[in-house]
């Protein structure tokens, strides 16, 4: 088994959408881990995922996964049902919502809606011990991942999965490159300081505005993450959808904006994801975290403009450098952004 430089955590799952057109897309195979990979992929040919899975989550993703030259020796395979079924519907501006009130359920074909139930919506208890079930935790990384890969992507798992596995991994590997997608709190006990727990143990966290609006109720991208590196981060890049996304580190004087990609969105899912995937493997590359950013918006754009991981899947590493040039040139300081804003 080859040694990936990049490894990625996640979770897998089975995902239904409804677009922002009310047009319920095909059940696909997906997961954040998935779409990291894929996303990370693209600038990388050194890649690995480590996940759990149930024994009837069908291996044709994974299959072709591995075909691009994905590293999935770090699944394990759990003899029990997968429950990680989602359910996502979209508004015109990308926001997405993970329930369905009985009104928009029967404007899907009734033979349809049974896979529209979002294991989220059975109950915050169960939603965590389902989440917590099927999230990695360190021990499912392969020992020599552990030893030898140069990065880390914790995609969205608990928080005490992040704050377990970074405490572990950063005791082995103290030379590693750490980075988080979110949480970094436990909605069920706010008042519970995981950050101090995690943030020094991490290089970078990824959160999107929704993940902050979340925690904070902060709506704005530049207040938050100063607020942030106030609580002892070292680097924060907050991803803002359709508005790009906001980077600053905490030896910086300013933050500085990408733009995203001028491209139609025919469905969201996993753009958050991808974008993580490109930024670890950008920085891997080249350590410039503005750069990083930019490719992970390319990543982003293949994600967005095809339904489930099939962008992702056919994206060429040719088509994200010409993306990549085309977007550089429009990378600004935070003038630009307070434009889009």
């Amino acid at each position: 088994m080859t040694t990936p430089e990049l490894v990625v955590m996640g979770s897998v799952t089975t995902d239904n959408v409804l677009t922002a057109g009310g047009v319920p897309l095909p059940q696909t195979q997906g997961g954040n881990v998935i779409y990291a990979a894929l996303g990370a992929r693209i600038w990388s040919d050194s890649v690995g995922l480590v996940s759990r899975a149930g024994r009837d989550f069908g291996r044709g993703l994974l299959d072709r996964v591995a075909a691009l030259g994905i590293a999935t020796d770090g699944i394990r395979w759990l003899d029990e049902h997968h429950e990680m079924n989602c359910a996502f519907r979209y508004d015109s501006d990308g926001n997405r919502d993970r329930s369905f009130p009985e009104e928009v359920m029967a404007t899907i074909p009734e033979a349809d809606r049974p896979r529209f139930r979002d294991y989220t919506t059975s109950g915050i208890e169960n939603r965590f011990r389902i989440w917590t079930h099927f999230a990695p935790e360190f021990e499912d990384i392969p020992t020599a991942w552990r030893a030898d890969s140069a990065g880390f992507h914790f995609a969205a798992m608990p928080v005490t999965r992040h704050a377990a596995t970074a405490a572990k991994l950063r005791a082995a590997r103290p030379d590693a490159y750490v980075q988080v997608d979110s949480p970094w709190y436990d909605v069920r006990d706010p008042g519970r300081p995981y950050a101090g727990e995690l943030f020094p143990r991490i290089d970078r966290l990824l959160p999107s505005k929704d993940d902050i609006r979340v925690e904070s109720g902060e709506a704005d991208a530049a207040a938050s993450a100063e607020r942030l590196l106030g609580r002892g981060l070292a680097a924060v890049v907050i991803k803002c959808g359709p508005q790009g996304c906001l980077i600053r580190d905490a030896g910086w004087h300013a933050a500085v904006a990408v733009p995203s990609c001028p491209i139609h969105s025919v469905d969201p899912t996993g753009a958050g994801d991808a974008f993580c995937g490109g930024f670890l493997a950008g920085f891997l590359a080249r350590g410039d975290p503005v750069e990083a950013a930019i490719r992970g918006t390319v990543s982003a754009s293949f994600a967005v403009e095809a339904p489930g991981p099939e962008g992702l899947l056919a994206a060429t590493r040719e088509m994200a450098e010409e993306r990549y040039a085309a977007l550089a040139i429009q990378t600004s300081t935070t003038g630009f952004w307070e434009t889009r804003a």
